[in-house]
């Protein structure tokens, strides 16, 4: 019985086979980083004799960083084209698929070549610079495929476009980075679903829409500060409190809150919506409205109708471990009303 051998003395005599599906349809919206990461493993698989190699010699040859041929092994995995298995921390079984196989098998069209479908492929550019911008973001670790997924729902089922994806992640990062507290990678996950279903249930979709939304919950949360630094009170509102005072930004401005909190000398929350609401149903729309009621008797001081027994009941000052907590916060973070 005969035996073949091919007799290959150096590596750079080797010949690599690459699919043209891989030239025509994956290669123009990946990174050039991902293309040189792709193309050393596949050279690999065809050479045998080489030995194995971990992902930092593959970085020192492609003169790349370390993370970069990782998060380089994680999109290629992404777009189905490879496996990976870790051993451990360090060792890994990268599998190459042969793509046009996994197609037919699959029973899915190849054909998708740019010139048929430029708008396919610019939403496509968009979507991996949306990728590549949140994984800037995440700096220390690779995005997850859990969270790649959960990025893939936004766009699909939100509808949210790419570049409002990227705004909802830096929104929440930095919100989890002014958090005393540190967040494993589940928790940064459950975070950031929790935000993007709120914004979601407002009506964002584009980046405009997630801008002036943003900018409305940062401009709410000075005024909670404000509010309760005229209070005298040293802690984050709670929900209930956040629901309160957002009632009172819907139907008054600042300058009117602040003047129904100095007709009260204590940091009585419910004594103060007494106020507003006395106020909206006497129809006041202005200051001047506010200010120019007067009390029988007196001159321009507050026509306050009897304080009632519930107006009356002391605001009970929380302790800082009952304040809002994070999951707390983010149900009433998308409130209009």
């Amino acid at each position: 019985m005969n035996h073949f051998e091919f007799v290959l003395k150096h590596d750079d005599l080797g010949v690599t086979p690459l699919e043209n599906i891989f030239i025509n349809h994956y290669m123009p919206s990946a990174r050039g980083d991902y293309v040189k990461v792709y193309l050393y493993g596949l050279k690999r698989c065809y050479n045998n004799s080489l030995s194995s190699i971990s992902n930092s010699d593959i970085a020192k040859d492609l003169h790349l960083l370390e993370t970069d041929v990782k998060r380089a092994w994680d999109y290629w995995a992404e777009e189905g084209i490879i496996s990976i298995d870790y051993i451990g921390t360090v060792e890994a079984n990268i599998k190459f698929f042969n793509i046009t196989g996994t197609y037919l098998y699959k029973n899915k069209p190849v054909e998708a070549p740019a010139k048929n479908l430029p708008a396919f492929n610019e939403m496509e550019k968009r979507i991996q610079q949306m990728y590549d911008k949140i994984q800037d973001m995440y700096e220390s670790r690779t995005v997850s495929k859990a969270e790649m997924l959960m990025f893939k729902h936004w766009l699909e089922d939100y509808h949210f476009t790419p570049e409002a994806v990227i705004l909802i992640v830096e929104y929440s990062l930095n919100m989890i980075n002014n958090k005393e507290k540190g967040f494993t990678s589940s928790q940064v996950k459950n975070y950031l679903e929790k935000v993007a279903e709120s914004f979601y249930k407002t009506g964002v979709r584009d980046h405009l829409d997630v801008e002036k939304h943003i900018e409305n919950l940062l401009t709410r949360r000075k005024h909670y500060y404000e509010i309760f630094k005229l209070l005298g009170l040293r802690r984050n509102p709670m929900a209930s409190e956040q629901t309160l005072m957002n009632r009172w930004l819907s139907i008054f401005s600042m300058d009117i809150i602040k003047e129904a909190i100095s007709r009260s000398n204590q940091p009585n929350l419910k004594y103060i919506d007494g106020i507003i609401k006395n106020w909206q149903e006497k129809g006041f729309k202005s200051l001047e409205d506010v200010q120019n009621e007067t009390r029988p008797g007196s001159k321009k001081t507050a026509n306050l109708e009897p304080i009632s027994e519930s107006r009356k009941q002391a605001y009970v000052d929380m302790s800082p471990e009952y304040a809002v907590d994070l999951w707390d916060e983010l149900e009433i973070i998308d409130e209009n009303k």
